[in-house]
């Protein structure tokens, strides 16, 4: 049976949100504490669907993992059992599924990673492309290019310390090499053999590995090296998640009023602040700060854009869903991979933004969205999220600015932002 919420128009968004941890930031400091040689305290984890996937699977792996309210401890190291295949399920988390395997195969043993239907969909080819190419022994399961996928190591190094891999259609590729480069003595070099796809994602992975005292050097070629025991940070602290403050702030531009949101660094890496001058651009005013940032918002100066959105792909169902609103013809391009996240995020918007009344074309590597949307043809709406946390929250943002909206399985914000609805209910007037 389909879950769906009514959730009634606000005249107003006014008030503050601690947004929730970054579960980007959270997934990264979580391998690179299991694979960096000393304990980590990692304060402030987001608790979510997808960060309990990984952190399963890490303590399948033998990673030693204490949690409590404050935190969660993580110390390695990662191994395995040669006498038995470890099974590693990865849920519906792409990233945990991406900067698995490349930390699988530098693990000795046996193991079998696998996920959801829709995760077993999603390409990984690319990765096992470069973990082959170093002499990782790594062999599909299923359908090629997919998962799951069985990964072997019998103790040794891999055979390469220098790898090239292709990261056009996912950052996360690169990611995770960079993170396995952590098991391997002497380190490791990494290039991209083409574009990266949401490049600034890269760069939150290097940050990340400096925080906690690794070595990266860039360049063309990005190296790094595991630090000494001794040099190791002992505590990393996750900062807040832009992927989650956008739909809140696109939330206050669809109805108007103002909103604080607090835990956010400024500036930041998170490839999802770069959304901020995307939302100025739509008459939005922000306010940001070292620790916070806040919109002053009027509905009646909404407007159309159009934008390359590639590096800031989380924000696009937010910022679509805003277009909606916008009297005339918005574009957002540059956004192929949108096809392959927990849906294929061009189409799914298409179909919400339309059963919703607006226009909405999917084209190869762009959507095209034409405002206003009206009132529901029917007078309701159930808008379909295709089980996306993303969508989910983007049709939450039309439902406050639209009556007769009913939003299909909420609970799918589990996925990143598990308490989304909760801090939406106490800002909305």
């Amino acid at each position: 049976m389909t879950d769906y919420l009514a959730l009634p128009p606000a005249s107003e968004i006014r008030g503050d949100v601690r947004v929730p941890p970054s579960k980007s930031a959270t997934n990264r400091a979580l391998i690179a504490a299991a694979l960096g040689g000393s304990p980590v305290r990692i304060e402030g984890p987001l608790e979510s669907d997808d960060t309990e996937a990984l952190r399963a699977c890490l303590a399948a792996m033998g990673a030693r993992i204490e949690t409590g309210e404050s935190g969660w401890r993580v110390e390695g190291p990662l191994r395995g059992d040669p006498a038995r295949e470890i099974r590693l399920d990865a849920r519906e988390s792409g990233t945990a599924a991406r900067f698995l395997a490349a930390a699988a195969a530098a693990t000795p043993g046996r193991f079998l990673l696998t996920g959801s239907a829709r995760l077993c969909e999603r390409p990984i080819g690319e990765l096992v492309d470069a973990l082959r190419g170093a002499g990782a022994t790594v062999s599909y399961r299923g359908a090629e290019g997919c998962l799951p996928i069985a990964l072997e190591n019998s103790g040794g190094a891999w055979t390469r310390a220098e790898m090239a891999v292709d990261a056009s259609r996912s950052s996360q590729f690169l990611s995770a090499l960079l993170l396995a480069g952590l098991a391997i003595d002497g380190g490791l070099s990494v290039r991209a053999s083409g574009a990266v796809a949401s490049a600034p994602y890269v760069r939150m992975t290097i940050e990340t590995l400096r925080a906690l005292g690794h070595r990266v050097e860039e360049g063309e070629t990005l190296r790094v090296r595991r630090a000494a025991a001794d040099g190791v940070a002992e505590r990393y602290a996750v900062p807040g998640d832009y992927s989650s403050a956008i739909p809140l702030l696109a939330a206050a531009g669809a109805v108007g009023g103002r909103i604080a949101l607090h835990g956010l660094r400024w500036p930041s890496h998170d490839a999802d602040a770069g959304a901020l001058p995307v939302l100025e651009r739509m008459g939005l005013r922000l306010e940001a700060s070292a620790e916070s940032v806040a919109v002053t918002a009027d509905p009646r100066r909404l407007r159309p854009l159009s934008i390359a959105a590639t590096d800031f792909p989380d924000a696009v169902p937010a910022l679509a869903a805003l277009a909606a609103l916008a009297p005339g013809e918005s574009r957002f391009s540059g956004i192929a991979h949108l096809r392959l996240k927990e849906s294929d995020r061009i189409a799914a918007l298409a179909a919400l933004l339309e059963t919703a009344g607006a226009r909405a074309a999917a084209e190869d590597d762009a959507l095209v969205v034409v405002g206003p949307i009206g009132t529901p043809p029917d007078g309701m709406a159930r808008l379909p999220t295709a089980n996306d946390h993303r969508m989910a929250m983007a049709a939450a943002i039309i439902a406050l600015a639209r009556p007769g909206i009913l939003i299909e399985n909420p609970g799918c914000v589990a996925k990143s932002y598990p308490r989304f609805f909760r801090d939406l209910a106490t800002i909305r007037e």
